[in-house]
């Protein structure tokens, strides 16, 4: 049993909200944006390093229970900081320039965090879900590895949703909702770029 649970845990370190997106920023990035440098740049610093330093400093400050935020109430303050860190860098990338994909996909970012900052109101959201369902739907398109990278992307949706489950650190329909939630952002993505 703690081979499992420690397995979980590094899958959900692995895949967790900030690997995933950063990943799929930058490979959006390299694939669609000749001077893919500077959008790399901004976008790890703006969505994935300081939303990450955010829920590691409130953490370590005692201001949630742990560093993904299990406890719905105390997750409204990270998503308000992740919001202002997305906007400055999602200004920031329309100043420097970069590919509508990569636009589309900051401006994405932007609605998904509104979006499961009101959902949270109500019902907790599984972001580790959302994310690598968001990852296992988008990241194919870019990568020339046929079918074979529609099943890792799969792969890493599954894991990512098995490992939070076997750590009961979300309940089915918080998972549901997560991988629901992505499902929708990844089709808009599709159907706009």
């Amino acid at each position: 049993m703690q081979s499992v649970e420690r397995i979980s845990e590094i899958i959900t370190e692995v895949f967790s909200p900030f690997v995933l997106s950063g990943l799929l920023l930058c490979l959006i990035a390299v694939v669609t944006d000749p001077g893919w440098v500077l959008p790399v740049g901004l976008s790890l610093v703006f969505i994935v390093g300081l939303p990450f330093a955010l829920s590691v400093w409130m953490h370590r400050t005692g201001r949630t229970s742990d560093r993904y935020i299990q406890e719905r109430q105390q997750r409204t303050p990270f998503y308000v900081g992740t919001l202002v860190s997305y906007v400055v860098g999602a200004v920031s990338l329309n100043l420097v320039g970069s590919s509508a994909q990569m636009l589309l996909a900051l401006n994405l970012s932007i609605a998904a965090i509104l979006v499961v900052a009101l959902v949270n109101l109500k019902v907790k959201v599984s972001v580790h879900a959302l994310v690598a369902a968001l990852f296992a739907l988008i990241a194919p398109l870019y990568i020339s590895w046929g079918p074979l990278a529609w099943v890792l992307g799969g792969l890493v949706w599954a894991s990512t949703v098995c490992a939070r489950w076997s750590l009961r650190k979300h309940s089915a329909l918080e998972l549901a909702l997560g991988t629901a939630l992505g499902g929708l952002l990844a089709w808009v993505f599709v159907l706009l770029r």
